[in-house]
């Protein structure tokens, strides 16, 4: 099974199409225009897009550019359709010319996902997750220990308070490294499984952008988050954590930090964007992946939960411009 995305503004078309592809054994998601289409892209990672051209916002053609520029989405399939183009456009993997025959378009959704790429399987899966829970247990004794002697220098007042601040703190990175060392090891195997529930995550939002303004009081923040509900489903916990690692990223260079929460019937998008120098392009590349960019594994472990919620992370940015990161999560 796979996940087909369909774009057309003529619902009547739309409803056809995606039946024909539902019929097939796949996963269907739905746009009604060239916009629409590149945000679902980019938050689900479809194996295939069938577009029409002639569509408000962004055409087809102009859809396929987008995403055959894009790094992640570049090698998926396109099936354009259109109705005034007679041979298509060089962007699309394949083309119909409307009216079509049914066995055509069925003929073409079958070729195009045969020759879809697919991920490399993981070999090792359980070795690594092992390799997780071990560090994690061999640092926990040592950490217990050290927090242990921390308390006691505390207690006794024999040791400087700024000191004792200093080694509180890095004891807090070490327990933090190991369990994001623990996180990425069992994504990597593919056995964290995600709890939804529907929930305003506005709510959510704000709550963790408490927490980061104490923790980091040396930034000014810019939040932008609607009054009323957007609910949609997200596991709470696996959200926190998806948000600590945008946040995380982002305060790193201090300054204004902007936060925005935006919706639509289809989407939800949180935005996360610094003032620092930007990233290359060659950084970009490798943002998500482990320890990518001098990134750590935070941003890997948020697109890994962002994908298992149906969704996915994107980034925008450019040198001395700043970065934008940005976690899209599909509607109810």
């Amino acid at each position: 099974m796979s996940l087909v995305l369909v774009a057309d503004d003529e619902p009547a078309v739309l409803e056809v199409l995606s039946q024909v592809v539902e019929d097939l054994g796949h996963d269907v998601i739905q746009a009604r225009d060239g916009e629409e289409a590149w945000d679902l892209a980019r938050a689900r990672r479809p194996n295939l897009v069938v577009t029409d051209h002639m569509m408000p916002r962004l055409s087809g053609v102009d859809l396929c550019r987008k995403l055959k520029g894009d790094e992640v989405l570049g090698r998926v399939p396109i099936i354009l359709l259109s109705a005034v183009l007679p041979h298509g456009a060089p962007e699309a993997h394949a083309f119909l010319h409307k009216p079509f025959e049914i066995t055509d378009f069925e003929t073409l959704i079958r070729k195009a996902l045969e020759e879809a790429p697919r991920p490399k399987p993981l070999e090792g899966a359980s070795a690594m997750e092992g390799l997780g829970d071990w560090v994690v247990k061999g640092f926990e004794g040592p950490l217990s220990t050290a927090r242990a002697q921390v308390e006691r220098l505390r207690v006794d007042g024999r040791a400087e308070g700024g000191a004792l601040e200093t080694l509180g703190a890095q004891l807090r990175t070490l327990e933090e490294l190991t369990r994001q060392f623990q996180e990425a090891a069992h994504l990597a195997a593919r056995t964290v499984v995600v709890v939804p529930v529907v929930a305003d995550v506005g709510v959510l939002l704000r709550q963790k952008l408490e927490q980061w303004k104490q923790k980091q009081p040396g930034v000014r923040w810019e939040v932008a988050v609607p009054a009323g509900p957007v609910e949609t489903r997200f596991d709470p916990e696996r959200l926190r954590r998806v948000l600590d690692g945008l946040l995380g990223q982002a305060v790193r260079h201090g300054g204004v930090v902007r936060v925005e929460l935006e919706s639509t019937p289809s989407l939800v998008t949180i935005r996360v964007k610094d003032g620092g120098p930007g990233i290359s392009d060659e950084e970009l590349r490798q943002l998500f992946e482990p320890f990518g960019a001098g990134a750590g594994l935070g941003l890997y472990i948020a697109a890994e939960l962002a994908r298992l919620h149906g969704g996915g992370l994107s980034v925008e940015s450019k040198k001395g411009q700043g970065t934008t990161l940005s976690v899209m999560l599909p509607r109810i």
